[in-house]
C-alpha cells in the first residue's frame, strides 16, 4: 500500500485503521480462496492490530500466515513493515466461515 495523504492521520503517519483494514482484508480473502470452493463465505470476527512505529512516507508491506485453519473459524497473523523491512504492526484476525 503506497503512503498518500488520504491513508494518513493529521500527524501525517498512516492511520492506524488502514492496517487493521489491510490485515483484515489480507485474512478474509486467504479464507475465502479456500471455503469459497466448498460454497461457503468468509467474514470477519475480531481484528486485534498493535502499532509498533509509524510510518509517514514509502510503502507499508503486509503479509498474512493462517495459524488455525477450522471448519468454523480461520485465525490469522499479519505482519505490517515499511519499506526498511521494519516491523511496524502486526494483527491477529479472526475469520467465520459460513454456508452461503
Amino acid at each position: 500500500l503506497p503512503i498518500h495523504p488520504g491513508v494518513c492521520q493529521p500527524m501525517g503517519i498512516v492511520h492506524g485503521g488502514v492496517y487493521a483494514a489491510l490485515a483484515e482484508t489480507l485474512a478474509s480473502m486467504g479464507t475465502a480462496r479456500v471455503v469459497m470452493r466448498e460454497g461457503k463465505g468468509a467474514m470477519g470476527m475480531s481484528n486485534l492490530t498493535t502499532f509498533l512505529r509509524p510510518v509517514s512516507e514509502g510503502t507499508v508491506h503486509a503479509s498474512a500466515r493462517a495459524i488455525h485453519r477450522g471448519r468454523t473459524t480461520w485465525v490469522w497473523e499479519v505482519e505490517l513493515r515499511d519499506d526498511a523491512d521494519r516491523l511496524c504492526a502486526t494483527s491477529r484476525v479472526t475469520i467465520a466461515v459460513r454456508a452461503r
